[in-house]
């Protein structure tokens, strides 16, 4: 059985619900699952199965494919987004070098 557990979908999930205005009780209804254990999901503490995931995306009348592609282009920009804040601190790093060498020559 294949599952699902990609960082972000939780949070896409969520997402999704809050602009319908629905609760998470309202979706694990319609899912036929314990409040529980779509809270779960919607916290990225459980991964999904291929068949639910369809499931959920059927009830968001997406493609399971739409919303795989949401959390990997969400993961990506993540990754972005650290990978800038650590070039940001190695400049801050070397700025500070460049300012003691200065201070040094004085």
């Amino acid at each position: 059985m294949e599952s699902y557990g990609m960082k972000k979908l939780g949070e896409i999930l969520r997402l999704l619900r809050l602009q319908r205005s629905w609760s998470q009780e309202d979706v694990a209804h319609e899912l036929d699952m314990s409040l529980a254990g779509y809270a779960k999901i919607e916290r990225n503490l459980t991964d999904i199965t291929l068949s639910r995931l369809r499931q959920i995306a059927r009830l968001y009348g997406i493609a399971a494919s739409d919303l795989l592609a949401l959390c990997e282009r969400s993961n990506r920009i993540h990754q972005q987004q650290k990978l800038i804040e650590e070039k940001d601190q190695e400049i801050m790093r070397l700025q500070q070098k460049v300012i003691e060498l200065i201070e040094r020559k004085k």
